[in-house]
């Protein structure tokens, strides 16, 4: 049985990484809009991995992956144009990629028999910005200020229509701001994290800009990749389940003067330049529940040590 992987990006090479390490076998999708064919090609050693260059929007490229995958364990629908930066993707893109491509992939899998779940990889930012002072699954959702993240809900309401229709089992995990080490890495600034960024900024010099001071969650990739795992492990009636995905929630002031301490700890002096509108009132954040926390889910990393160790990568990459 195989796994099938659409998209290898940031988050998804580290969930590919993960599942050759427990031996599985892999079989991937991915267009190399934004990810570097080396990180991939890497993964091409590892027995048991496979990758089709293509689209989502292709069906004939999602059809030969899941002839390439056969019998089929569960499927990851991460592909998607994820940047909220102006100047990443043209609208036209982003909504052909994260409205039709889900669609296509649905579509193809309605034809197919599988033994486990689809898992889509949404964000807890369809809760708005900033956070309401609680949010569960529950929580409506919120307003947007991108197409990217405004494009989550669309494809949501997608998975649970498929899975009313056609009895398919759709898993969604809304995931914190994903920060942390991947086999690839992101640096260019229109398709990196903030954390991820700001810790590249300050490892190569460059001055940190902070333009908000909302509260969100975050969650460090390698505890991303065990959400996702676990939702598609998930077995209830329900054939459509949301889970969060969040570690921690802080501000993104506070993400970057922990950065800042972490590099004058290094003797590296870091300027933070803040043009944040809008502050906290006070000092209370956000709580985020899980549903996965009854299933055991149980992060590991911590928001100072994931951003020590992501500092710490490109300070001996810089070059």
């Amino acid at each position: 049985m195989a796994t099938v992987v659409f998209g290898i990006g940031y988050i998804g090479s580290r969930l590919i990484q993960e599942l050759l390490f427990q031996g599985r076998e892999v079989v991937a999708l991915e267009s190399f809009f934004a990810s570097d064919r080396r990180a991939v090609d890497g993964f091409g050693q590892a027995r048991g991995f496979r990758c089709i260059e293509g689209s989502i929007v292709d069906a004939a490229a999602v059809d030969e992956v899941l002839r390439e995958a056969d019998e089929i364990e569960s499927v990851f629908l991460l592909a998607a144009q994820a940047s909220a930066h102006p100047s990443a993707a043209t609208a036209e893109y982003t909504e052909d990629v994260n409205l039709r491509g889900p669609r296509v992939v649905l579509d193809a899998l309605t034809r197919r028999h599988l033994a486990g779940s689809i898992v889509y990889a949404s964000s807890t930012r369809v809760y708005g910005s900033p956070l309401p002072s609680l949010v569960d699954e529950q929580t409506p959702l919120g307003v947007f200020s991108d197409l990217a993240h405004l494009s989550k809900c669309y494809a949501e309401k997608l998975l649970q229509m498929y899975a009313a229709r056609y009895n398919l089992p759709c898993r969604v995990v809304r995931l914190g701001l994903v920060y942390g080490v991947a086999p690839i890495m992101k640096t260019d600034s229109r398709f990196m994290t903030a954390p991820n960024l700001f810790c590249y900024q300050a490892a190569t010099g460059a001055p940190i800009e902070v333009r908000s001071a909302d509260p969100l969650a975050v969650i460090h990739v390698s505890d991303a990749t065990q959400a996702l795992l676990l939702a598609a492990e998930t077995h209830f009636p329900d054939q459509f389940l949301v889970f969060n995905g969040a570690s921690d929630v802080t501000t993104i002031p506070d993400v970057a003067e922990m950065i800042r301490r972490f590099a004058e700890s290094r003797e590296i002096t870091v300027t933070v330049r803040n043009f944040a509108k809008v502050g906290r009132t006070d000092s209370r954040l956000p709580v985020v529940r899980s549903a996965l926390d009854n299933l055991g889910f149980a992060p590991k990393w911590h928001l100072e040590e994931g951003l020590a160790e992501t500092f710490d990568h490109f300070l001996v990459h810089r070059q």
